[in-house]
């Protein structure tokens, strides 16, 4: 990466620092005087359900509590009812999908919640609207919601829903303008900075309609096409085309680049299991390369997805079993239980960790360019490294705003996914928002907010707690960190019984108030928590800016 300048003083920017200061006395009262209050979540996925081909991830976010959060059998069970019908969308691969990925019984949640939503839910709704409601009564005044999906895992998990991405983000664009208009006494859709500004001024929350897909468009060439259309090579026209029907959609929040390589570029390597992804994408696996972990902080190293099927007989039997006469659950090419279908990458080096060679492509620099020319917000998370530079590189020379909204600094011998200081100090440069990650407990993230806000100087950083994203929660405090949440309003299951923060964590959206509560236990001071609750002001003003970029200059 180039070295980016951090501003430094001269008489022409304090200058300039001051006619700006005279130009905000002439700003209406309500832009200078009264600041905006309230935090920002900058990354969740209140409509999962409709990703992941319909039938994998289970629970709605609003109407009858008792069927939107009811039982989850017929989606993730294979054994009760198999044969009367009742349960039509029983599968055998998913429901040994579902005990791996999150362990229950398949029982309805409402109302007791006695086996789901936890802490550790990944594929059961967390953001029911009572409780999304509950995170803004403890301050929540903006919520960047995001469409999400995985071509390969609905593939994997047999659904007979919409697997490409196009369609499974239409569907979840489409869904997330709805429920927010059943809900207008406290939600808003916000479509530009002003917007953002009345809605949040007018006490309600501003959400702000983003995606964080594979592949906008469908421009890629999945192994299974699943009934889908796609056009793996676009020129820049049906590249603009499609940022310009997403614009039109109401989506202003965008992800370049998520978990696999695409036509803009590559992918950071943090996760073994992605590979399988990005070949039942691209066609191709992986190719890291090796860089010096004392200077980059990289110290992951890429390794062969490679696994049985299940480490135990019984199952290889039933699923070797059923795949004799359904075929493999995925193309057989892409499956990761077969050793030769993916390389035994290379150990790096001692003092050596592995990134993704391939940083942004042409079509890739053209559609952040295009991005910009629409004034959308735009994320780097999840892009390689290379990329992530580049497009920073680009944000510096043309003075736009730049965003990471569920990420965090990347650790000694860390991966290519989390941010360096350097690449903070470029966001912040370009008057970009940071949304750091949950981080697992109150301690972990309060440490990170202290360190963020010394590169940030106390300004611009929130969270992204990438609730219904397939990453669990924090679970039960420790020690200090457990609250004492008499004057919180209680947050009551559908039996009358109080959520308890302390025994069972930060189970579901409604309990953002005790987190909350709980960086304050372990030493978030008052000026850092009104930083933090100053957060709804930073992202209108980050947005405002994307809105006075000037394409042409």
């Amino acid at each position: 990466m180039k070295n980016i300048a951090v501003p430094q003083f001269s008489f022409a920017r304090f200058l300039l620092c001051v006619l700006t200061c005279l130009c905000i006395e002439t700003m209406p009262a309500q832009e200078n005087k009264k600041p905006l209050q309230g935090f920002v979540d900058m990354h969740t996925h209140p409509m999962s359900q409709w990703g992941f081909g319909e039938q994998l991830f289970f629970g709605g976010v609003d109407g009858n509590p008792a069927v939107a959060l009811g039982s989850c059998n017929c989606m993730h069970n294979f054994v009760a009812a198999p044969f009367d019908g009742s349960c039509a969308k029983q599968n055998l691969y998913r429901n040994k999908m579902v005990d791996n990925l999150e362990p229950h019984k398949k029982t309805a949640g409402y109302p007791d919640f006695a086996n789901w939503p936890t802490h550790k839910s990944l594929v059961h709704q967390q953001m029911w609207v009572d409780w999304i409601r509950r995170a803004y009564d403890g301050g929540l005044r903006g919520m960047v919601a995001l469409a999400v999906n995985n071509h390969c895992l609905a593939d994997a998990a047999e659904t007979t829903g919409p697997n490409d991405d196009l369609r499974s983000m239409n569907t979840q664009i489409t869904k997330m303008k709805e429920f927010v208009g059943r809900h207008k006494d406290f939600m808003e859709v916000a479509y530009s900075a002003d917007d953002f500004k009345r809605i949040v001024a007018a006490n309600k929350l501003a959400v702000v309609i983003g995606v964080e897909m594979d592949n906008i468009g469908n421009f890629y060439n999945p192994a299974d096409k699943k009934g889908g259309a796609y056009n793996p090579n676009p020129d820049e026209a049906a590249i603009a085309a499609e940022i310009d029907r997403l614009y039109k959609a109401g989506v202003r929040y965008i992800f370049p680049i998520h978990i696999t390589n695409n036509v803009f570029g590559g992918t950071a390597l943090y996760e073994n299991g992605f590979n399988v992804t990005n070949k039942y994408n691209t066609g191709n696996t992986f190719v890291p390369e090796a860089v010096r972990t004392d200077t980059s902080g990289i110290g992951f190293a890429l390794k062969s997805p490679y696994a049985p099927i299940s480490p135990r007989k019984a199952d290889n039997n039933l699923a070797n079993l059923a795949m004799a006469f359904t075929g493999t659950i995925i193309p057989g090419n892409i499956m990761p239980n077969k050793l030769e279908n993916y390389p035994a990458y290379q150990e790096p080096d001692s003092g050596y960790g592995h990134r993704n060679s391939l940083g942004l492509t042409d079509k890739g620099r053209f559609a952040v360019q295009y991005m910009m020319k629409k004034k959308m917000l735009i994320d780097i998370d999840h892009a390689s490294e290379k990329a992530a530079n580049e497009i920073l590189e680009m944000a510096v020379e043309l003075n736009y705003p730049i965003n990471s909204g569920h990420n965090g600094l990347r650790g000694l011998n860390g991966t290519e996914n989390g941010r360096t200081v350097q690449q903070y100090q470029a966001i912040i440069q370009t008057g970009g928002m940071i949304g750091l990650g949950h981080g697992s407990n109150a301690t972990n993230f309060v440490q990170a907010f202290k360190k963020v806000s010394q590169i940030t100087v106390n300004s611009n950083v929130c969270i992204g707690t990438d609730v219904n994203g397939f990453f669990p929660l924090p679970g039960p405090p420790k020690g200090v960190e457990m609250i004492d949440s008499i004057s919180l309003k209680p947050c009551l299951k559908g039996n009358g019984i109080a959520w308890d923060f302390n025994k069972e964590g930060f189970a579901h959206y409604g309990l953002f108030p005790e987190y909350i509560r709980s960086w304050e236990r372990v030493g978030m001071s008052a000026e850092e928590k009104q930083a933090f609750l100053s957060t709804a002001q930073n992202f209108a003003d980050m947005w405002r800016l994307c809105e006075r970029y000037n394409a042409t200059k």
